[in-house]
């Protein structure tokens, strides 16, 4: 499971991607006339990082729709304000970096003038450096491989590796530490929004400040601080250095207790809408329960494990993983002590897999004729993921199972399982009586106090 998607070998894969896809717009770089630099740069980094970003949903099996949607806009003046904090925390880590000099300062130059182009241009430049930029890059470093790593790794974990290989891919000495730094907040926004609105607003703000101020300042001039600064400018710098830092703690304490009493987005696993009204019934109030069709997932999940817990997570993966969603999945097995706990993890499929309900229960039927002991169970597995944590959940109710099908309400085998301690069957019992002591209400009611604990 760690070797998932994203690791070290797929990042440069991907940074392969973009250099392979920029490589002709490099060419028609040289041939174009001087006029049309700027907008050739344009289309040399928009074009190849949108096939970057198709290229590596295709070659790792990311599925999945990408979220734009404005989130929380009781937080967007915060949001702003903590945008334009770390500018100044932005130039305290130029303010770290010594001057280029030799070898380096050559590098520079040339990175400089070839920055230059795009900021003498006002509507290429600012297309490039404050539109497309923020809104690819936050598709690809944080819809893609932040969302993937959450699911592989803890919060703290994903979010560094995200952000140092979106340092790394600027590809700029200069450009680095700052970057990192950016996209530690821009992941924690994502994270916790699970939308790319903020990361991408907060990018702009940074890229078109950055483009603004480029065409009134000398870029020469903003490299070289540690010179350029002393004395009382010196103390003011880091004052207000240590004040936008105090901004960004605080909003920091801030949004964690916001989003502690948000709902969390979870999917359930099943395209049985029976199970869905259940599960539905049962879990607390701050889940915000997705369908498949909700993910775009299309396909009919597979469940060839030969035990409920090999099923449930089989049905798990199968949307964690392309998805990178957390999900619920479950499995529910009737196991009859005469027949040695058949049909079992056959359940569903026992009279053939193409078997109604009732088909399912008339073959049961026929198999238990004439049989005194009619003893059974439900079991229930129930297979959960939160971010890169799984865990599994289990339901037994004891019964018996009736000479013949009884009652209108329930699924599957409930028209003949009659649980310990009550003469209806299931089937004969109302949704709640029911949801208090089923095999898949038991292990449903572990999973709520674990989401409960959490919120």
């Amino acid at each position: 499971m760690k070797n998932r998607f994203p690791t070290f070998w797929h990042l440069m894969a991907i940074l392969l991607f973009f250099i392979v896809f920029s490589m002709p717009f490099g060419i028609l770089q040289v041939v174009m006339p001087k006029s049309l630099s700027a907008w050739m740069m344009l289309l040399g980094y928009v074009i190849p990082m949108t096939l970057t970003i198709w290229a590596t949903r295709k070659a790792f099996n990311k599925k999945g729709t990408f979220s734009y949607k404005p989130a929380y806009w009781s937080l967007f003046p915060l949001v702003v304000v903590v945008a334009f904090a770390f500018l100044v925390v932005g130039e305290f880590t130029i303010f770290l970096l010594p001057e280029p000099a030799g070898f380096w300062k050559k590098l520079f130059d040339m990175l400089n003038n070839t920055m230059k182009e795009v900021f003498n241009s006002p509507v290429a430049g600012f297309l490039m450096v404050a539109v497309a930029a923020p809104v690819l890059e936050e598709t690809l470093f944080r819809g893609v491989i932040l969302k993937a790593l959450l699911k592989k790794y803890q919060p703290f974990k994903a979010i560094l590796i995200s952000a140092v290989a979106f340092g790394a891919f600027h590809m700029n000495p200069w450009q680095f530490l700052y970057a990192t730094v950016l996209g530690l907040l821009l992941g924690y926004m994502y994270w916790k929004t699970k939308s790319l609105f903020y990361p991408i607003i907060i990018h702009m703000i940074l890229n078109g400040t950055a483009f603004v101020a480029a065409r009134f300042v000398d870029m020469e001039a903003t490299e070289g601080m540690v010179e350029q600064l002393s004395g009382k400018d010196l103390q003011q710098f880091l004052f207000l250095v240590a004040l936008a830092l105090g901004i960004i703690v605080a909003a920091y304490y801030y949004f964690e207790r916001f989003f502690a009493n948000q709902p969390k987005d979870i999917v359930l696993a099943t395209q049985n809408r029976h199970k869905i009204k259940e599960i539905e019934k049962i879990l607390p109030a701050n889940l915000q329960l997705k369908s498949l069709e909700d993910i775009g997932f299309k396909s009919q999940l597979k469940e060839t494990g030969q035990t409920l817990d090999a099923n449930a997570l089989q049905k798990l993966r199968q949307i964690t993983i392309p998805y990178d969603v957390d999900a619920i999945a479950d499995d529910t097995g009737l196991e009859v002590a005469a027949l040695n706990g058949a049909p079992g993890v056959y359940s569903a499929r026992y009279a053939g897999e193409q078997a109604t309900y009732e088909d399912n229960v008339k073959k049961l039927l026929q198999e238990l004729e004439g049989v005194e002991n009619r003893e059974a169970q439900f079991r229930t597995v129930v297979a959960v993921s939160q971010g890169a944590n799984e865990q599994l959940f289990e339901g037994i109710v004891k019964g018996r199972i009736a000479t013949e099908p009884r009652g209108n309400g329930g699924f599957g085998y409930d028209s003949v399982f009659i649980p310990d301690g009550y003469n209806q069957t299931f089937a004969e019992m109302g949704e709640v009586e029911k949801n208090k002591i089923s095999h898949r209400a038991k292990a449903l009611q572990a999973l709520k106090k674990l989401w409960e604990t959490k919120k």
